[in-house]
């Protein structure tokens, strides 16, 4: 028996890793005073390497959906330490979040336009979602998702470590 994973395809110099925050209220009627510090606390890894968060966003900041890119440099790190033909095990966490329902999920993008926090539409289909939900007299819940790829990268061009 031999395992095979899909190939993740990474342009080290155009893709990015977003994502896709939302709240999913449950409640009826809301009550987004009830309890109070509503919000979620997300993390993404890449080999168990955190490349965005662990962040916390408050249910206020969850009026309208965000996206919310990944830092390039941190993932560009990682990935280049995976190297080519490596594996990459992608972990998208919703630490204890107290939420009803929230939704997470990572999109790969090549030439992401938005800003490094944004409500612009994405049309495209994550490669790993997560949402937990609880009944809406509960509040506290939390979420981890996995996905193990091999990993080729695109436009690896030679770079030079500064040590200081």
């Amino acid at each position: 028996m031999e395992p095979r994973y899909p190939e993740l395809v990474f342009d080290l110099e155009r893709d990015a890793f977003v994502l896709w925050l939302r709240w999913v209220s449950m409640e009826t009627p809301p009550s987004p005073e009830d309890p109070p510090s509503q919000g979620m606390r997300v993390e993404l890894q890449l080999n168990r390497n955190p490349v965005f968060g662990p962040t916390i966003v408050s249910r206020a900041q969850l009026e309208t959906p965000l996206h919310m890119r990944c830092n390039g440099a941190r993932v560009r790190e990682v990935l280049r330490r995976a190297g080519e033909g490596g594996i990459l095990d992608l972990t998208l966490i919703i630490h204890g979040s107290i939420a009803n329902a929230p939704y997470v999920a990572v999109h790969q993008l090549r030439d992401y336009e938005g800003e490094a926090i944004d409500t612009q539409a994405v049309r495209a289909t994550p490669l790993l979602q997560i949402q937990p939900s609880t009944p809406g007299d509960r509040w506290h819940v939390a979420g981890q998702a996995n996905a193990r790829f091999r990993l080729r990268l695109e436009n690896d061009a030679v770079h030079l470590h500064v040590v200081r």
